[in-house]
């Protein structure tokens, strides 16, 4: 994968923090980050009942200054969905100029767009 990017990542389920990867796996993964000179974005809301701080805690102390999380305001959710601030390019995604998930969005088009050209 050459343009990886986690939004709101939510395994494994129950817990704060941690990751759904073997540590083999992880391994490789960082060895391919480095070697490859890639990043992984990540993004949530505060507060996600699914996705919290911890979870992004770790995937930064797991990848260093491979990772790049991003954590939105609650508030810059869109609101009216029925559920709480979660899926931010998606469901709670306010697809105008100027607010956070847009410029989520358009974050991620860029990083797909220069690795993915």
């Amino acid at each position: 994968m050459l343009a990886p990017v986690l939004s709101q990542p939510s395994l494994p389920l129950g817990k704060k923090g941690g990751m759904h990867i073997a540590p083999d796996e992880l391994r490789c993964i960082k060895d391919r980050l480095e070697d490859e000179d890639l990043t992984v974005l990540g993004y949530c809301f505060e507060g996600d009942s699914f996705c919290k701080k911890e979870r992004f805690d770790d995937y930064q102390a797991a990848l260093g200054d491979r990772f790049k999380g991003t954590m939105l305001a609650a508030k810059s959710a869109r609101p009216g969905t029925g559920q709480p601030p979660h899926s931010v390019v998606t469901r709670h995604l306010i697809d105008e100029d100027g607010e956070p998930t847009r410029a989520a969005l358009d974050e991620i088009i860029a990083f797909y767009n220069l690795r993915l050209k």
